[in-house]
Order: structure tokens, then C-alpha cells, then sequence
């Protein structure tokens, strides 16, 4: 666990990548609620195979109360690397990192005052996200195949889990379970279009 630890604040003290790509206009209900500026890249820091999923959000997109940076390493097979989310608060900021390792994932919360960090189940199956993050079902998408995916979500946040479905079919991935809803992506993976519960839909803008 030391080893991860130190990992992640490796992790911390590195520049983030520009931030190229599309932005995701988020609606709930018809009405814009964010915009996220979302970007997949090939490889990962330090040169290492993989691929590297950011987002950049912000809930509403004039004059936010929420606003997030968020930064997702994969390995080639898909399985979660390392993790980092940013929350801007009043209170000043929030960051959660958190790096796989095999069966298990090290999550580290670090906020003015404290610092803590848990173990909790990883392995393939297992990804992260954030309800202001929709860009990380990207990564979803990735994952989802044509017999069905079952995975469990887990979003730092809020330490909420669920377990849920993601079946394949061309561009398109339905979602079951414990999160229901579908995404839709291009020929490059990226995703291009959500729609989640609650009414939350989001669109791909170029």
C-alpha cells in the first residue's frame, strides 16, 4: 500500500497534459445544466503504453458552483491505471487519487487539513465516475461488449457503488442495472452521446 501511495502523489505533483477535444453540452430535461471539455489520447505519463481519458467540467457553465478536473490513465487491456479528480470547493480544493493494483484499488482523499487514504476492490470490472463527469463513461463504452459487460461503479465523491451492465452493439451501448440509460460513440471511441437517468442527456460538440 506504501507503494501505491507514493505512486499517488507521484501522481499529484505531475503536469497535466493539454486539454484538446470536443465539449459535452449536458442537459437535464431539455435544460443545459454543464458543459465538460472532454479528450482521449493514446499513451500515458512517462511514455507508457495506454490511453488517457480527461475532463474538464463545469455545472452550471456561467458562473459555476461545480467545477471538476478529472484525469483517467487505462492500460492497454483496458484496466484502471491511475485516477485523479480535482473539486474546486469554496472551502478550498478537494483531490481524489487513486491507482489500481490487480485486485484491489488505493484511494486517496487530500483536502486542506486532512488526508486519508483506504483500500477497496478493483480488477477490470471496476470503474470510477461522477455524476459531473459524464465524459468518464467513455470508459464505459470501452468496456462494454456484445454479451454484456457487469460492472461496478464506484464514484469518489459520494462513495456511492453500483452494479450495472454495459452491451455493445455497433456505436451503441445500452446500460442496465443499477445505472440504466445509453451512450453512443464514434470511430475513435470517443464518447458522443449519453442519456442517463434522471433525464440527463449530454451531446458531443466539436
Amino acid at each position: 500500500m506504501r507503494t501505491l501511495i507514493a505512486g499517488l502523489l507521484f501522481l499529484q505533483a505531475s503536469p497535466l497534459l493539454a486539454q484538446t477535444g470536443g465539449t459535452l453540452v449536458v442537459r437535464r430535461n431539455g435544460t443545459e445544466i454543464g458543459r465538460e471539455q472532454v479528450s482521449l489520447e493514446q499513451g500515458r505519463r512517462r511514455g507508457l503504453t495506454g490511453s488517457t481519458l480527461t475532463v474538464s467540467s463545469k455545472y452550471p457553465a456561467a458562473a459555476p458552483t461545480t467545477q471538476l478536473g478529472v484525469r483517467l490513465e487505462r492500460t492497454t487491456d483496458g484496466q484502471l491505471a491511475v485516477f485523479q479528480l480535482d473539486v474546486e470547493r469554496p472551502d478550498g480544493p478537494v483531490t481524489f487519487l487513486a491507482a489500481g493494483a490487480g485486485a484491489r484499488i488505493v484511494l486517496k482523499t487530500i483536502a486542506k487539513g486532512s488526508d486519508a487514504a483506504q483500500e477497496m476492490p478493483g480488477g477490470p470490472d471496476v470503474v470510477l465516475l461522477d455524476d459531473n463527469a459524464v465524459g468518464l463513461f467513455g470508459a464505459v463504452a470501452d468496456l462494454a461488449t456484445p454479451a454484456g459487460a457487469r460492472l461496478t461503479a464506484f464514484y469518489p465523491r459520494t462513495g456511492r457503488r453500483a452494479t450495472f451492465t454495459a452491451t455493445k452493439s455497433g456505436s451503441q451501448v445500452a446500460l442496465s442495472g443499477g445505472i440504466s440509460g445509453s451512450l453512443t460513440v464514434d470511430g475513435s471511441g470517443r464518447l458522443t452521446r449519453a442519456e442517463l437517468p434522471g433525464g440527463v442527456t449530454a451531446v458531443l460538440s466539436d
